[in-house]
């Protein structure tokens, strides 16, 4: 009698301890699912649709109809007094109710709620960006261009090589400081473009084109990596990412983006 009930407490104990593991194994027992807000304000464009879904677990294939949410209230206030009204449509964008363009310097927030979680985004539109002067430097074969700043924007450049088809940076090099006066002398530069296109014989051009961002950029862009622990944080969520969108577990980008020239360097 004494050995039986020793072997199950033993056989209790094995399936305690495995149903622990399996616990701490299965992604679904540890994921924390965040609402991402993803959407980017252009100026001279018809203001875009606001897209809220959900991160899944790790592991899980993504699927935007399983990842999009249907039941946001949200709106838009715009220049502080313009309220406008977001509709759901299909895939978890929500669009205004009648279209409007958007135009430089103009502010827009953000404030939406889902199964009683408030969410808030505020965003400005940047300027095009000045650029005064651009150059080529041969010692890193980059690309760099002297831009008169704005308060409240920074600046990140991409390089372009002309083509059948065209080339251009998939990333930007670095994203400047913020500046405390208008009209400083700032320079922003490329990452270097590739060895194929470096030698003086190659005979397609050299472009270089400077993008304007709402401030709050700049933390996004340096924490996205060092801070990242997954694939893709839209997706899944986790890491140290600094968002600029405010939420119990809400993540994501609520973000005003304004492309300048694309200029050629000699």
């Amino acid at each position: 009698m004494r050995n039986i009930s020793y072997i199950l407490i033993l056989i209790s104990t094995v399936l305690l301890y495995n149903c622990e593991s399996e616990e701490i194994l299965n992604p679904d027992a540890v994921h924390i699912e965040h609402t991402v807000v993803q959407a980017e304000i252009k100026p001279e464009k018809l203001f875009p649709s606001v897209r809220f879904t959900k991160t899944l677990p790790l592991g899980v294939p993504y699927d935007l109809k399983q990842a999009e949410l249907k039941n946001v209230t949200a709106y838009i206030l715009k220049n502080e007094v313009q309220v406008i009204p977001l509709h759901y449509t299909s895939d978890g964008l929500y669009k205004p109710l009648y279209d409007f363009y958007v135009e430089e310097g103009e502010i827009y927030e953000l404030i939406a709620e889902r199964d009683g979680i408030y969410i808030y985004g505020k965003t400005i539109v940047p300027f095009k960006p000045n650029v005064v002067s651009t150059s080529y430097i041969s010692s890193g074969y980059y690309f760099d261009a002297d831009v008169k700043s704005k308060l409240n924007e920074v600046y990140g450049a991409l390089w372009i090589i002309s083509g059948n088809p065209s080339v251009r940076a998939n990333d930007y090099y670095s994203i400047t400081s913020p500046t405390t006066s208008e009209n400083t002398n700032i320079v922003v530069r490329t990452s270097s473009i590739p060895e194929t296109y470096r030698s003086p014989a190659n005979p397609d051009k050299k472009y270089i084109q400077v993008v304007a961002f709402d401030v709050s950029f700049r933390k996004y862009f340096y924490s996205r990596t060092s801070g990242q622990q997954v694939s893709d944080p839209f997706i899944q969520g986790g890491g140290a990412v600094e968002w600029n969108v405010q939420g119990d577990k809400v993540i994501g980008m609520f973000i005003g983006i304004t492309a300048g020239e694309i200029i050629e360097v000699n």
